[in-house]
């Protein structure tokens, strides 16, 4: 389960198979009570690459990150809460709808790199 913003977006993210066919660029502005956390998050066919940082995006996610953790653990949907006004998606919609399924499935034991 996630706990807080800053733990999912440390955690090591080189390569993820859920990610195969998938290339863009997300960016998370995260309000908390005091700040924001921004995270920029390129995806090429498998391959994450997480940074922190404002630089443009193919696909903006913003939200509390109350709603951050539990949309990051699975507790709710990203599509529900963004129809009901709780997070804000701009860009790539279908991008935002490929995460969706990603946090939606539970993540299998991966190598760090994309095999050969």
């Amino acid at each position: 389960m996630v706990s807080n913003v800053r733990d999912f977006f440390k955690a090591e993210r080189r390569y993820d198979p859920r990610l195969e066919g998938v290339t863009g660029t997300y960016r998370f502005d995260i309000q908390a009570a005091d700040h924001w956390y921004v995270w920029r998050v390129a995806v090429n066919d498998g391959n994450v690459d997480v940074s922190q940082g404002t630089a443009d995006a193919d696909c903006v996610i913003g939200c509390s990150e109350e709603d951050f953790i539990r949309i990051a653990s699975g507790e709710q949907n990203l599509i529900t809460a963004t129809l009901q006004g709780r997070v804000e998606v701009a860009g790539d919609l279908a991008l935002a709808q490929k995460l969706h399924a990603l946090l939606r499935s539970k993540p299998q034991e991966t190598p760090a790199e994309k095999p050969e």
